[in-house]
């Protein structure tokens, strides 16, 4: 790709960006009032699977928008040190082991991949690293050029 093209390319997709980012403000705000407009009508709403609640409201050519409200969540694990630990153990009493699982957890240690290379060599800890290790995220950011101050 020349250079000519690239910039072409940058700046149809930076002009797309300021478009998107704009649609999604709107958006945001039209969500807000139906939402508040959801909360009006509390008695309108029926329950859920999950233990929260949904509303349907019907918009023109038969489109509808759905506000659900969802239910509380179970966390997904508790820890001994955790501040509601020995509340929650005491609400379950004899009951606590029926109720919940202990698991076994490994985490990396601080500075992981410098231990790693260290204890195994290069070759081995980059392995190993390579194990252990999520898939990145790749993301384009655009800086652009302020519209109001560039024209004046």
């Amino acid at each position: 790709m020349t250079d000519q093209k690239l910039r072409l390319l940058i700046g149809q997709a930076v002009r797309l960006d300021r478009a998107i980012a704009r649609l999604q403000d709107k958006l945001k705000m039209l969500k807000a009032q139906i939402t508040a407009e959801a909360d009006t009508r509390a008695d309108e709403a029926v329950p859920t699977d999950g233990g929260g609640t949904s509303i349907t409201f019907e918009g023109s050519g038969g489109c509808i928008a759905r506000v659900t409200e969802s239910g509380r969540p179970l966390k997904a694990a508790l820890k001994a040190d955790d501040k509601n630990f020995s509340k929650i153990k005491e609400a379950c009493g004899a009951f606590f082991t029926r109720l919940f699982l202990p698991e076994i957890v490994h985490k990396p240690v601080e500075k992981f991949r410098e231990q790693a290379r260290e204890l195994l060599g290069e070759t081995e800890g980059r392995k190993l690293i390579r194990l252990c290790e999520g898939k990145g995220k790749t993301s384009v950011a655009f800086e652009t050029k302020d519209l109001t101050k560039a024209a004046a």
